[in-house]
């Protein structure tokens, strides 16, 4: 295992797990609250706007100073910040918090991945691998942060922020002793494995394939920022108590998981758009799904494939963005961190108002929408390719 993962990944994992812990904490106390979900919509974007706005201004700080002295910088001011999560007393104070965080991680992932792309380079790791395990940490932390996060916010708040405080404390210390002793380099002895020759790139059409992908990335990532973020009070709303909506709205996080597993493994949608067009059939599933009558395994299985349809774009775009031949990976990894953000602002306020307009349907109606804008680009871009120079 030490042969595949390093420090960087470990921090990954754990910033994730306490990512959705805060975030699904925002989500569940509105829901608790009883607050419309235009609000909770509201909440979110403003939150999201902040995540945008740190990922465009902050993400690149790392290619100027250095990606872990930004890292030790911004714990130690984090650790201080999840304080404020002990006295949540309105909704004025939730806004505050959401911002905050997002503002944090809009800076803090952009590190990670510059800090990865750019020094597992120079071990000469294949890049689809420096992807694949960057994504595979993260993704897993979501499943505990989101399964755990309404949970454990309702039942022992304590938890979630005491988590927050030591994690990012001792995260600094690490990182401060990390750079030290060996700079900005990662100290690692990969496998083999991971420094197979990656497939060719078509480097010419990089940015056409940035732009498409980035772009089928925001769309179909606005259904499963809206289910993150709405379904605990959906889900209250149905009769169940909201402190068990995670464990049913995890299915998103699942769903991710799977498709990073089996796009890791299965590379041949690397340079071939048809094949990646292919990948993409989840949506239309996940749409159907959002028309039928409600049900706990229903909640689940459209939180699954929310998860897939966010997950496959995503893994397009993260690959094509990071792999950089201009040494500017923390900035790539800004404008990919500032598309998520764009997905987590628009997507619960859109589906907030559809689902406070048309019910769970309208949410439907929205991934119908998404569904044949992607269709249309995706379609427009082979055709483009089959084009000779």
């Amino acid at each position: 295992m030490k042969r595949y993962f390093h420090l960087y990944h470990l921090f990954s994992n754990n910033f994730s797990i306490l990512s959705y812990l805060l975030t699904s904490a925002i989500n569940s106390v509105a829901a608790e609250w009883n607050l419309p979900f235009l609000m909770i919509g509201l909440i979110n974007f403003a939150g999201a706007f902040s995540y945008v706005m740190a990922s465009l201004f902050f993400g690149r700080l790392g290619d100027l100073f250095g990606q872990k002295r930004i890292l030790t910088f911004i714990t130690i001011i984090f650790a201080f910040f999840n304080v404020l999560g002990f006295f949540w007393s309105n909704v004025f104070e939730l806004f505050v918090f959401a911002i905050g965080v997002n503002l944090f991680f809009g800076t803090f992932f952009p590190q990670i991945e510059g800090l990865l792309s750019k020094r597992e380079k120079a071990l000469r790791i294949d890049p689809a691998s420096t992807i694949n395990r960057f994504t595979l940490s993260w993704s897993t932390g979501n499943i505990i942060g989101m399964a755990l996060g309404p949970f454990l916010i309702i039942k022992y708040p304590y938890i979630t922020f005491g988590y927050g405080i030591a994690l990012n404390l001792i995260a600094s210390y690490m990182i401060r002793k990390d750079l030290s002793k060996n700079g900005e380099a990662i100290k690692f002895n990969p496998s083999y494995k991971l420094t197979v020759s990656p497939k060719t790139i078509d480097f010419p059409r990089i940015k056409l394939y940035r732009l498409v992908y980035r772009t089928t990335l925001f769309l179909s990532g606005l259904v499963y920022s809206a289910v993150l973020s709405l379904f605990p009070k959906v889900i209250g709303m149905s009769g169940l108590p909201v402190r068990i909506s995670g464990f049913l709205i995890v299915g998103a996080n699942i769903g991710v998981l799977i498709v990073f597993l089996t796009l890791g493994r299965i590379k041949i949608w690397v340079g071939n758009p048809i094949l990646s067009t292919i990948f993409l059939a989840v949506i239309p599933v996940e749409t159907i799904l959002l028309f039928l009558p409600t049900s706990p395994l229903l909640f689940f299985l459209i939180s699954l494939f929310a998860g897939m349809s966010y997950a496959v774009p995503y893994t397009y775009a993260i690959f094509y963005g990071l792999n950089s031949q201009d040494e500017d990976e923390g900035k790539q990894g800004g404008f990919h961190e500032a598309i998520i953000g764009m997905i987590f602002g628009i997507g619960p306020l859109i589906g907030g108002f559809a689902i406070q307009m048309f019910n769970l349907t309208g949410l439907g109606m929205m991934s119908a929408t998404i569904l044949i804008a992607v269709s249309v680009i995706q379609y427009s871009f082979i055709k483009s390719l089959s084009v000779k120079k």
